[in-house]
């Protein structure tokens, strides 16, 4: 891990990280969330939230959080279906950085691609405790 989160500045590129999504990934996602239907193993499928949930696991690799850091909120589009076992490519830049009322808000933009084709569009905004 080369940084922290609120060491980077807005507009910094994080490097392209590319994961396969293997069926334990997958069927561990779905387990989780007490997904009982079947219906994505049925079709072969991730579940889109759970190809954001790991692209940003993936991300985190890159960047350390402060003790405190808070998940504020998410937004997500879905374009394309991603098929269990596929390799997928996450690029990500820190789109805002600001701080307020003694926190620092990090807004990062992913865009998710599978085998070339857009597949995830994410947004999402991290609050962490400022340093005093």
């Amino acid at each position: 891990m080369s940084s922290s989160l609120t060491d980077l500045p807005a507009g910094h590129v994080f490097e392209p990280i590319t994961f396969r999504i293997t069926p334990g990934a997958a069927r561990a996602y779905r387990d989780a969330a007490g997904d009982t239907l079947n219906l994505y193993a049925q079709l072969g499928a991730v579940p889109p939230l759970a190809v954001a949930a790991l692209a940003l696991g993936a991300l985190l690799q890159q960047v350390s959080l402060p003790p405190g850091t808070l998940h504020a909120s998410e937004s997500l589009r879905f374009s394309a279906r991603v098929p269990t076992g596929a390799t997928v490519e996450c690029r990500a830049t820190l789109a805002q950085r600001s701080q307020r009322a003694g926190w620092i808000v990090s807004v990062l933009d992913s865009q998710i691609s599978c085998e070339g084709r857009p597949a995830v569009s994410a947004r999402a905004t991290v609050l962490s405790p400022a340093p005093a």
